[in-house]
């Protein structure tokens, strides 16, 4: 599944995403986080955050919030979208979040975060989770985080996700994975890790090696959308969409692939947002994020930056690829 990330989880990303992703595959695709007292006054069919790719399915709303009568309102607007299900955020740690007790503040208190869960749970039918950290301070406490998933197993949670750095760690170091294999087994319900899973061989490894039920791609999503491609042809799984086309797996090939992809993401921005200075930000954001996988990625960000619009954007791209040969990592120091 691909994660819900700030700046990134819109519409574009979900369908970039999807057009590498086999039709045997139905993996999820979360959105960005998505406030609960916003969403009232939001219009479906009038929000960027908010639009959804005509028959779009197994995509996820990332709620952020703690008060009913805001979570149940939005909760039955978006059910309107025909979610898969929906995910709530307890792992944000940015200060204007955590001020409203959202996010990863909520694993502050047992009872209040499974309070939240059975809000959400009243009011739809459909599958609920929550996406926590592995601690809501400068430490993994794994006795507080056996308790408190325990009691969002109680409070009726279908599944959850962790992400095992704690909140002081933001998205720096090595997450450690072995907090989510302990947490999957004592808890019933589905554990799915996430954090630092940058190649298909790290996805594969969470679930066949650690006993974890799913594997949660976040940046990396951005450097390689393709990832998903990658993993089903490691699991041999059957991909007719694709007869022809070879999977990008060396090192150059995955570079070349790169500069198709974003391009690809910018006629998809255009497509739904327009050529727009909306669509510039979001294009911009998105090659800061992946191009750290790229050897030259400082060299091809700036070219981003420089682009006044989106067809500049794309002309420096092509002049780019051509004169430029290169190759992206398999893994980086986040």
């Amino acid at each position: 599944m691909i994660a819900p990330m700030v700046g990134l989880s819109h519409v574009a990303f979900r369908e970039l995403v999807r057009e590498y992703t086999p039709p045997t595959m139905n993996p999820l695709r979360f959105t960005e986080m998505l406030s609960t007292r916003r969403l009232l006054s939001e219009r479906l069919d009038d929000s960027n955050e908010l639009m959804v790719a005509p028959g779009e399915d197994f995509f996820v709303p990332q709620l952020l919030g703690n008060e009913e009568r805001f979570i149940s309102a939005s909760v039955k607007k978006l059910q309107t979208l025909k979610p898969w299900g929906f995910d709530i955020n307890m792992g944000c740690p940015q200060t204007h979040i955590l001020k409203h007790n959202w996010g990863v503040r909520l694993m502050g208190d047992q009872g209040y975060a499974a309070d939240v869960v059975k809000m959400v749970k009243r009011h739809t039918n459909l599958p609920v989770s929550v996406k926590l950290r592995g601690g809501a301070d400068k430490d993994v406490n794994l006795d507080y985080l056996r308790d408190f998933t325990g009691c969002l197993e109680d409070a009726g949670l279908d599944w959850l996700t962790i992400h095992p750095r704690p909140k002081a760690a933001k998205h720096e170091g090595l997450a450690n994975w072995s907090v989510v294999e302990d947490i999957a087994r004592v808890r019933r319900i589905p554990v799915v890790a996430n954090g630092d899973i940058q190649t298909a061989d790290d996805a594969i490894h969470v679930v066949q090696q650690l006993g974890c039920s799913g594997a949660m791609i976040a940046r990396a999503a951005a450097a390689r959308p393709w990832i998903l491609w990658q993993i089903g042809v490691k699991l041999g799984i059957e991909q007719p969409i694709f007869e022809g086309k070879k999977v990008p797996e060396t090192p150059e090939e995955e570079a070349t692939e790169y500069y198709r992809a974003v391009l690809r993401f910018i006629d998809i921005l255009i497509h739904f947002f327009g050529d727009t200075e909306y669509s510039l930000q979001k294009a911009r954001f998105f090659i800061a994020t992946g191009s750290r996988w790229f050897l030259f990625g400082h060299s091809f960000w700036r070219i981003s930056m420089k682009a006044k619009s989106l067809e500049d954007m794309k002309t420096a791209i092509r002049i780019y690829s051509e004169t430029h040969s290169n190759k992206m990592y398999g893994r980086i120091d986040l």
